[in-house]
């Protein structure tokens, strides 16, 4: 019993630290961060077709010499807030500047190294793809079963290029 009660404080004494230091860091994530050339069109977008609501919409001060977002110095800035049904954040940042260029995105629904898809859980697929389709937004996949047979699954893309995967739980399988 004595060897068992050494052995059960040195399992103790060697897992302390390793549950401070998992104590000493954490993190919490807040919402999604774009940057675009066309903030009008990108608000348009989640709001008439993904159903996000507006927050707000503020002009920020011009960008400074090394600003930390790495914009270029004078770049005016104008940040929308978005938020969905269920309180996922979205933040838009404008930005308007000669030297703020695009990125180089791989055509026909392709993706290249440091694309970001955004996935969301959604109810009226079919809904959200006739909007997209009416707003003339780019479709890459129509929503048809999923591998796993248990939703149905669409890929589609915003104005500026960033993919969102679009999932709806089939009845069955909630």
């Amino acid at each position: 019993m004595k060897t068992f009660g050494m052995i059960m404080g040195l399992m103790l004494a060697l897992a302390a630290p390793a549950a401070q230091a998992q104590e000493a860091v954490s993190s919490t994530y807040l919402r999604t961060a774009i940057f675009v050339a066309d903030r009008a069109a990108t608000v348009k977008f989640f709001r008439d077709v993904m159903g996000y609501a507006e927050l707000s919409t503020n002009d920020l001060p011009p960008a400074t010499a090394n600003d930390p977002l790495g914009l270029p110095e004078g770049a005016k800035r104008t940040l929308t807030g978005m938020m969905s049904k269920d309180g996922a954040g979205l933040s838009i940042m404008g930005i308007v500047h000669p030297d703020f260029k695009t990125l180089a995105r791989a055509a026909g629904g392709a993706n290249s190294a440091g694309d970001v898809m955004l996935v969301h859980e959604v109810k009226g697929i079919k809904e959200i793809e006739a909007r997209a389709r009416a707003g003339g937004y780019e479709v890459i996949r129509a929503a048809i079963p999923s591998p796993s047979g248990k939703s149905l699954q669409m890929f589609l893309r915003d104005p500026n290029g960033v993919r969102l995967e679009l999932y709806e739980m089939l009845p069955a399988q909630k």
